[in-house]
């Protein structure tokens, strides 16, 4: 799924394969569960951003919206 090695267009470091395999599995899990699809392309997703707030945060943030104060942010329950 990831390549460890690359950086992210930001320059970040990928986040770790532990994390994005989690990820991985969630995504799945809510897609089957919600009876929706994961686009067929695996590239570079929302599953790589949730992956890197886990390991930045310890929290699965969305990656799609924009927190002023993310640590603060994952302390809160209303991402959930």
């Amino acid at each position: 799924m990831s390549d460890d090695t690359r950086e992210t267009p930001s320059g970040e470091a990928p986040p770790s394969p532990k994390n994005m395999d989690r990820m991985w599995a969630y995504a799945k899990k809510y897609a089957e569960k919600s009876g929706t699809y994961l686009h067929p392309d695996s590239a570079p997703t929302g599953v790589e951003g949730l992956a890197r707030h886990v390991d930045l945060l310890g929290k699965p943030l969305c990656p799609c919206n924009f927190y002023p104060d993310p640590q603060a942010e994952a302390k809160l329950r209303r991402w959930i």
